[in-house]
């Protein structure tokens, strides 16, 4: 049976199904108690503002009020304030508190994003990655993930991995690019990212070709239930590739990753079984 019946892209890190845009940032070391933030705010300290506002956003010692929670954040964004431009664009992306409207969360993330904030660079690269707000831009996208997968941001590794192995538009492969990132990824824990480098190890791009570590990576990813790690394990087991070939593992494998629905070990299994 020949893997190039098996296309490589089948077998690699899917795109992330559903964007994982920056959430609502959470507390800082400096935490605001609600009368604190109040007094600030009525001062016109922008970190107060964004304070209360988060605590307006979130019901905290306050009645739940996104509108005016909206407000805060608006006045302490105008004052440059990181978060609070993080906090209003994550709203309009998600229609809180104001109309949805990707354009005003691009231009949001875009300034929290140039003070280096992490979260607002991943959601500002995923945006632009998927041509939301803003005129789809593979280059400027892997940028600034890229800086914010240099800042440990798992999402923007995995999503910038693929982005180089793929390439995209104007931006072309890198399987050099690709191979770092997922690999930072993979060692903070990413089954996606493992079953990835798997790939890229057997077939020798962006590093040393290795059968054995890519079967090593695939196993890892298949028992922790990774559907297309599973189907590459199965594979590995019925062809001999990186292992001794053993039919019994092989359909065990391939078996259990198309009942998760896995196209490339269903439409394997009807070979296998065929041979």
């Amino acid at each position: 049976m020949s893997t190039k019946l098996i296309e490589r892209s089948n077998r690699f890190a899917a795109y992330l199904a559903v964007a994982v845009f920056a959430g609502i940032t959470s507390l800082s070391a400096q935490d605001y108690s609600f009368e604190k933030a109040k007094s600030g705010a009525e001062q016109g300290d922008a970190e107060a503002e964004f304070y209360l506002g988060r605590a307006y956003f979130r019901g905290e010692g306050i009645t739940k009020d996104e509108t005016k929670a909206i407000d805060l954040y608006r006045k302490s964004a105008e004052q440059g304030y990181a978060k609070a431009q993080n906090n209003l664009a994550t709203c309009y992306l998600e229609g809180r508190g104001v109309p949805q409207n990707n354009t005003e969360a691009v231009k949001w993330y875009r300034k929290a994003a140039e003070q280096g904030a992490a979260l607002a660079e991943v959601a500002l690269g995923q945006l632009l990655h998927r041509g939301m707000g803003a005129t789809k831009d593979p280059v400027e996208a892997a940028k600034w993930l890229e800086k914010a997968a240099e800042q440990g941001s798992l999402d923007a590794q995995i999503e910038v991995g693929n982005l180089y192995y793929f390439g995209e538009g104007d931006l072309k492969k890198d399987y050099s690019k690709a191979f770092k990132w997922l690999e930072k990824a993979s060692e903070q824990g990413s089954i996606v990212a493992k079953n990835a480098l798997g790939v890229m190890y057997e077939d020798g791009f962006g590093v040393t070709q290795d059968a054995a570590k890519a079967v090593k990576l695939y196993q890892e990813a298949a028992d922790h239930n990774d559907a297309k790690a599973q189907s590459n394990l199965g594979r590995c087991y019925a062809e001999g590739i990186g292992l001794k070939k053993n039919k019994v593992l092989a359909y065990e494998w391939l078996t259990l990753s198309a009942r998760k629905g896995e196209v490339t070990a269903k439409n394997y299994l009807v070979e296998y079984k065929a041979d």
